[in-house]
């Protein structure tokens, strides 16, 4: 797969500066007075963190310098050291691989990580691990979570709800149940960016499968969604969707499938906002993959299963059909030699940012 330069990368600095900045402005208003609380996974430049910090949405600690409320996870050692030193504490990061750390196990029952020299290095790998689960768990509620994650949501030969997945869903229910350490409060609205790789050689048949039915199966059961889905792709045959344009349908699909989960089984009204495309070059094969970005903005629903009328079929509905109705924003048809000379300025400004305040 290529080498991207994430920090001269304008396709996805497109999506952060008018994607992700503007959706923490308003997440910003929504939270007013309260600092900030954010899960990142920023790469080792943290331009997204930096970007935050400039537009004054994130704050350091006036006494310590650190970034309050501001977490990380880092699979690589050394890049995780240069994101602490950006942070302002190592404490505020999470070293390991994301889905071993939320998905982790607890069967070192009586071990201590302070122990950890006198176990073999098998045990001592599963302390840190355990370490990290426990610290991340008591991190949540967050304001605004970026999963960049960029991985397969659905690999091939895997089970369908595979273990990227499967964390994702985890940390949505760890967002509703936590709660907030000061006024022991629970989150009520929050911010999810979700970055993926969508690759239809390279996704479990399976799982398209099921996503096709499920969209095929609101196109004939409501005419809404139906009309909107005509409107947008000029037919309702979801396999030609799947066929022609398996990017989109994904960015459609897999969306659907998240609003269902977090309405039905969490309690959380889901409004999507502008989801971005775009492609990407394989370094070994003449192929293309996409980068898909999705923005939404998750609403508790008050008295979750305690009263008969929420949540309601409808609600999922009008979420999915919003969804349907919003066009994709196809990064690589929007930049043009004037704006990418702009993307490139504010990068530029954002780096010396951080140069200035790390």
């Amino acid at each position: 797969m290529t080498h991207i330069n994430y920090e001269n990368d304008l396709p996805k600095h497109y999506v952060r500066r008018y994607g992700w900045l503007e959706a923490a402005k308003e997440q910003k208003r929504a939270i007013r007075t309260r600092p900030m609380r954010y899960f990142t996974f920023c790469a080792e430049g943290a331009i997204d963190v930096f970007m935050l910090e400039r537009a004054e949405i994130l704050k350091r600690s006036a006494t310590g310098g650190w970034l309050e409320g501001v977490y990380f996870c880092e699979k690589n050692e050394e890049a995780f050291g240069r994101i602490a030193d950006f942070i302002g504490s190592p404490e505020q990061g999470f070293q390991g691989d994301f889905a071993d750390i939320v998905l982790f196990e607890d069967d070192l029952e009586g071990k201590q990580l302070e122990d950890d020299i006198h176990y073999q290095p098998a045990i001592r790998k599963r302390l840190r691990i355990k370490d990290a689960h426990n610290r991340l768990r008591q991190t949540f509620p967050f304001d605004i979570i970026n999963l960049d994650v960029c991985g397969n949501m659905f690999p091939p030969r895997k089970r369908i709800i595979a273990r990227l997945l499967q964390s994702i869903l985890q940390i949505l229910k760890w967002q509703t149940h936590s709660q907030f350490s000061g006024d022991r409060l629970k989150c009520e609205q929050f911010t999810l960016f979700l970055t993926v790789r969508i690759d239809a050689e390279h996704t479990n048949q399976d799982a398209i499968a099921q996503l096709e039915k499920r969209v095929a199966d609101n196109i004939a059961t409501n005419g809404k969604f139906q009309d909107a889905f005509i409107t947008q792709y000029g037919h309702s045959d979801v396999k030609e969707l799947v066929h022609q344009n398996f990017a989109e349908f994904f960015c459609l699909a897999l969306p659907k499938f998240m609003i269902h989960h977090a309405l039905f089984e969490l309690g959380w009204k889901v409004t999507c906002g502008p989801t971005y495309l775009y492609n990407r070059n394989y370094r070994d094969k003449n192929q293309q993959y996409q980068i898909m970005h999705t923005v939404s903005v998750y609403e508790r629903i008050p008295h979750f299963q305690r009263r008969l009328d929420a949540p309601s079929p409808g609600q999922y509905l009008q979420a999915v059909t919003q969804l349907v109705n919003d066009p994709i924003k196809w990064v690589d048809k929007i930049l043009t030699p004037d704006l990418e000379k702009e993307l490139v300025e504010d990068l530029n400004q954002i780096k010396v940012w951080r140069e200035q305040h790390q």
